[in-house]
């Protein structure tokens, strides 16, 4: 008998459309946060207004990786919603 998963454990194998939408979250937001810090070391210099709208971008990646644990594979156009974009009300900042 195969045990069943952890509840909080996601796997490729058993959920590959959530695994996919979940891995291009996080490799977008590694993406331009990468683009962001060659720009600000090529201008050295950091543009606050630039800045804070593309962190705003890399935050909605983040939050709609964390948010996205929780969307049953099959519905990708969840994760865009206002509220899957937002903070996460369940992370704890230190």
């Amino acid at each position: 008998m195969v045990p069943a998963p952890e509840p909080d454990v996601i796997r490729a194998e058993d959920d590959p459309v959530r695994w996919d939408m979940l891995l291009s979250q996080i490799t977008e937001a590694h993406m331009h946060l990468g683009t962001l810090i060659s720009e600000i070391e090529d201008s050295s210099e950091i543009n606050e207004i630039d800045t804070m709208i593309q962190l705003g971008h890399i935050y909605a990646h983040l939050n709609r990786f964390w948010h996205g644990r929780n969307i049953a594979g099959g519905n990708v156009d969840a994760p865009y919603t206002d509220e899957n974009s937002a903070f996460p009300d369940d992370v704890t900042l230190t």
